[in-house]
């Protein structure tokens, strides 16, 4: 086959690897997804995220609720909301996104959050929210309610934590059993293999007597 004709199938395979999303999503159940870039999400009860697996831009779309950990680059960061944008370079921040309205607490540092023609910067403490219905953003002192489903997550990620480590615990003992029983076969094998040596060399010598 001449390679030329090869060509447009390796740059097709390259753009689709290079435009792969990644789509995270959750139940009833709390995650944590460590980003290219080295940023932190945490995805609410029932929320997604998602992004493009290269991340070259640092771009992710969501639905729910989510918290951001974001490294600081040169590079913004873009977090795209149902009916809006939220912008950063690095901070912390709670972001709630659905087809009605969307809010942003922040944590740490500052974001721009932009709605259709609209934008308000929103600085540590503070939060903004827009309502589809009233066509207009509120800016205020942030409750910070953000807090009680991240103490939840971390409670269920500590007990997760110490399932996982009895587990790796009891499977420590097990190989480690294992091991022990496997050296002792050897041993017997291997004492039972020195006996048939020595009764092989008696036979031996009796014959060559």
């Amino acid at each position: 086959m001449n390679i030329k004709y090869l060509f447009p199938f390796l740059i097709l395979t390259i753009l689709v690897s290079a435009c792969s999303k990644q789509t995270i999503t959750t139940e009833d159940e709390y995650k944590a997804v460590d980003l290219p870039d080295g940023s932190i999400v945490f995805l609410n009860q029932y929320s997604e995220l998602e992004y493009v697996e290269s991340f070259n831009e640092r771009k992710v779309a969501i639905k729910g609720e989510c918290y951001f950990s974001i490294v600081e680059s040169d590079k913004p960061f873009t977090v795209q909301g149902e009916l809006g944008i939220v912008e950063v370079l690095g901070t912390e921040f709670n972001l709630k996104s659905d087809s009605e309205n969307m809010e942003v607490e922040v944590e740490e540092g500052e974001v721009s959050l932009s709605v259709e023609s609209k934008s308000e910067k929103v600085a540590r403490g503070q939060m903004a929210s827009y309502d589809k219905g009233n066509k207009s953003i509120k800016t205020g002192k942030a409750p910070m309610s953000f807090k009680k489903w991240m103490s939840k997550m971390t409670i269920e990620l500590k007990k997760f934590d110490q399932e996982f480590n009895k587990e790796i615990k009891e499977l420590e003992k097990i190989v480690k059993d294992k091991s022990k029983e496997a050296d002792k076969e050897a041993k017997k094998v291997g004492k039972e293999l020195e006996d048939v040596g020595k009764q092989i060399g008696k036979s031996l010598k009796k014959i060559t007597n």
